[in-house]
C-alpha cells in the first residue's frame, strides 16, 4: 500500500540530547550533565535562569546544529518507505531565527543543510525530497500542513500535537518515545514506538530483499547491485546476499540498536578490518554505514563446517593461535575494548548467571520454573561453592592484563564456512574484544550450536593449554570455571522465552516468527540435556 507519510524533525528525525550539553560547554556553561533533560533542570536553576536555557537552545537548533545525530534507525526508516513508493513529507514546527543569535542563523536552512549532509533529504530515489520539507511557525500551522498534505501517517514525539483537537481525524498517529517513562502514554488512537525499526516494522513488515537493494542502490551506487536474496540466519542479524560489480557480497543488517545497544556494527567492523590485517582467515570488509546500521563483508562461498571433524578443530585452534600472536605488541587499552560480556575476573561469570536466572524468573511459564528452581539452581549452588574453594582469593581478583587475549567472543565451527578448497574462514565478530582464555576455551567446547566429540574437546582443550598455558593458572582456572560457563550457556539457550530477547531473534530468522513457543520448548529441552550432563568430565 502506498502511503502518504509525515515525520516531525525536531527530537523525532534530529536527536539533541547529547548536543545540547556539548553546546553548553561550547558557550562556556560548566555542566555535569549528560543529557538535554538534565541539562535543561539545571540552566533554569541557575543565576541566569530561563535566558540561560534560551541561549543554549536557540545555538543548538541553529549554529552549532552540527552537533546533534540523526536518531538510530531514521535513514533505515526513509530507504524502506521509498522502497515502498511511499510519499514522505516533513513538518516542523521552527521559527525563521534562534534566540540569543547575534548570527542570525535560519533555523530552517540549517535544519534542512543538516538533513541534506544525513543523507535525508536530496534528489536520490531513497530521499525525501527538498520539495517536500516544510517548516511552521506555529503549531496550528503544523497541523494545518499536516491536513492539507492528507496525510496518512504521522510522526510525532509530541503528544500536545497528536491530541490536538485540531489534527486531522484520517491521520493515524504515531508517538516516537524513545525514553521508556514516555511509553507509558496510554490511548487506543496513537501507536506509540520506541524505536524507528518498530515503526518500520509495522507499517511496511519485516526489512526485506527490496528494500536492500533500493538501499545500496542509493548509498554504495558504485557497487552496481543487480540482485538481492536474503538468507536465514541463525544468530540476531539479517543476512543477504548481494550480486554486484565486484561479485557476490553479503550484507549485514544488525539488531535494532535502540533495543540493544551494544555496538555490535562498529565492533565486527573493527574486528574484521583487524584480522584482514593480519591475513587471519575472516571475510574481508567492504563497507559499512553507521547511520544505516548495515555492514557489506565479503561473501565466502561453501558450505557450514563440519562440526564433526577433528582437523577442523585443530584448523580453529590456529585461528585462535594467530589471533593471540597479534595481542602480543599491543596495548590492552589500545584499539579494542572488552570483550561483550568479557569474564576478567573469575566471579564475573556468576556475575552474569545470576543476572541471567533474574530475568528468565519473571516469566511466566510453569515448565521453565521448574526447571530453574528444582534442576538449575541447585546446580549453580553447588559450582560456585566448588569455584570458590579451588580459586581461593583468585576467584575475585581480575587476572593479569599480560594473560588476556583478544577474543572473537562467539567462536566455533557453528560460525564457520568450508570453502571448495578446503579452507575454514570465521565470521560473526560482535562480540570481538579482551577476555579471559579460560572463557573462550570453555564457550568452544559449551557451545549449543556445534556438537563435537568429547575426543574433540580434549584435543581443543589440549591446544588451547599450548597457547595460554604461559599463565600457570590458566588450567586450574578452566577445571574450576567450566561447569559454571555450561550453567551460563543453558541460560543463553532460553533466550527466546525473553521478551527483550526474542526480537533480535525473530529479527534474523524468519521461520521462528510462524511457532515461537515450539522454539521455546526446543530450547528448554536443550538447556536441561546441557544441565543433565554437567557431572560429565573431559579433563
Amino acid at each position: 500500500m502506498i502511503l502518504r507519510i509525515g515525520l516531525d524533525f525536531d527530537n523525532t528525525i534530529a536527536n539533541y540530547d547529547q548536543a545540547f550539553p556539548d553546546v553548553a560547554r561550547i558557550l562556556g556553561y560548566q555542566t555535569k550533565a549528560t543529557n538535554k533533560r538534565d541539562l535543561k533542570v539545571e540552566l533554569i536553576a541557575s543565576a541566569e535562569g530561563e535566558t540561560a536555557w534560551q541561549r543554549v537552545q536557540g545555538l543548538t537548533y541553529g549554529r552549532h546544529i552540527d552537533q546533534a545525530s540523526l536518531y538510530p534507525g531514521v535513514l533505515e526508516f526513509i530507504v524502506r518507505a521509498r522502497a515502498c513508493n511511499c510519499e514522505v513529507f516533513i513538518i516542523s514546527h521552527k521559527t525563521q531565527f534562534g534566540h540569543f543569535d547575534d548570527t542570525r542563523t535560519s533555523l530552517r536552512d540549517a535544519a534542512t543543510a543538516w538533513m541534506a549532509s544525513k543523507r535525508v533529504v536530496g534528489q536520490g530515489a531513497a530521499q525525501v525530497t527538498e520539495e517536500h520539507v516544510f517548516y511552521a511557525s506555529t503549531r496550528d500551522e503544523k497541523i494545518a500542513k499536516i491536513q492539507d498534505l492528507s496525510l496518512d501517517i504521522f510522526v510525532d514525539d509530541l503528544i500536545e500535537v497528536l491530541t490536538d483537537s485540531l489534527f486531522p481525524e484520517k491521520t493515524r498517529k504515531i508517538l516516537f518515545a524513545p525514553i521508556s517513562e514516555q511509553s507509558l502514554f496510554s490511548d487506543i488512537a496513537i501507536t506509540t514506538s520506541q524505536s524507528w525499526r518498530e515503526i518500520g516494522d509495522e507499517l511496511f513488515g519485516p526489512i526485506d530483499a527490496n528494500d536492500i537493494q533500493v538501499g545500496v542502490r542509493q548509498l554504495w551506487p558504485y557497487l552496481k547491485c543487480s540482485s538481492v536474496a536474503q538468507v536465514e540466519g541463525r544468530g540476531n542479524s539479517k543476512i543477504f546476499k548481494l550480486e554486484t560489480a565486484v561479485g557476490s557480497v553479503a550484507l549485514k543488517v544488525y539488531p535494532d540498536s535502540h533495543a540493544d545497544i551494544r555496538p555490535r556494527r562498529q565492533t565486527e567492523w573493527s574486528a574484521l578490518n583487524f584480522l584482514h590485517a593480519n591475513k587471519l582467515q575472516a571475510p574481508a570488509p567492504v563497507a559499512t554505514d553507521s547511520e544505516l546500521n548495515w555492514s557489506l563483508l565479503e561473501w565466502v562461498a561453501g558450505v557450514s563446517g563440519n562440526q564433526r571433524g577433528e582437523s577442523h578443530v585443530y584448523i580453529a585452534a590456529d585461528f585462535i593461535r594467530g589471533l593471540n600472536e597479534t595481542t602480543k605488541n599491543l596495548s590492552r587499552s589500545s584499539m579494542f575494548v572488552n570483550a561483550t560480556e568479557s569474564c576478567l575476573t573469575p566471579e564475573f561469570v556468576e556475575q552474569q548467571i545470576s543476572g541471567r536466572l533474574m530475568a528468565l524468573k519473571s516469566v511466566e511459564d510453569k515448565d521453565l520454573q521448574h526447571f530453574l528452581t528444582n534442576h538449575l539452581e541447585p546446580k549453580l549452588s553447588e559450582k560456585a561453592q566448588r569455584a570458590r574453594e579451588l580459586l581461593k582469593s583468585a576467584y575475585s581478583t581480575q587476572i593479569a592484563e599480560e594473560f588476556w587475549t583478544l577474543s572473537p567472543s562467539d567462536f566455533g565451527l557453528h560460525n564457520a564456512m568450508m570453502t571448495p578448497q578446503g579452507d575454514l574462514v570465521f565470521f560473526d565478530f560482535e562480540y570481538f574484544g579482551w577476555d579471559d582464555p579460560v572463557k573462550l576455551t570453555a564457550d568452544f567446547c559449551h557451545h549449543p550450536g556445534m556438537s563435537i566429540s568429547t575426543s574433540a574437546q580434549k584435543m581443543w582443550i589440549d591446544q588451547m593449554d599450548k597457547i595460554f598455558g604461559v599463565d600457570p593458572s590458566f588450567m586450574s582456572r578452566l577445571s574450576a570455571l567450566y561447569p559454571l560457563y555450561a550453567i551460563r550457556w543453558s541460560l543463553i539457550i532460553l533466550n527466546e522465552f525473553r521478551s527483550d530477547k526474542i526480537k533480535n531473534r525473530l529479527h534474523a530468522q524468519s521461520r521462528m516468527q510462524t511457532d515461537i513457543k515450539s522454539t521455546q520448548t526446543a530450547q528448554l529441552e536443550k538447556a536441561k540435556l546441557m544441565i543433565e550432563n554437567l557431572e560429565r568430565s573431559i579433563f
